[in-house]
């Protein structure tokens, strides 16, 4: 099962979707982790879920160095695909070269 990992940034109905179509199995996958660089309403919708779910405080950090520690958790996960689901952040070439 491909392990998902979903960026978001507000209330959740993209990341709502995306839980609902895996739990009718019409997509094919298993949502591992929801990242957001704001403590929003998203993360509860995935706590809800039963999803892993975790805000990283981008404040003092350069873009790089908090890319760096969202790549962390996406690898502590072990996704194999990351979703951006009303993400409102730019991320580092490292980021998608990763």
């Amino acid at each position: 099962m491909l392990k998902v990992g979903v960026m978001v940034s507000g209330r959740g109905s993209n990341l709502q979707a995306i839980l609902d179509a895996v739990s009718a199995k019409k997509i094919p996958a298993v949502v591992s982790i929801v990242l957001s660089n704001k403590d929003c309403p998203a993360l509860e919708r995935a706590r809800k879920a039963g999803v892993p779910a975790v805000f990283i405080d981008a404040k003092g950090k350069t873009r790089e160095e908090y890319d760096e520690l969202v790549l962390g958790e996406l690898k502590k996960h072990g996704v194999e695909l990351v979703v951006f689901a009303g993400y409102f952040r730019l991320v580092s070439k490292k980021f998608v070269d990763a």
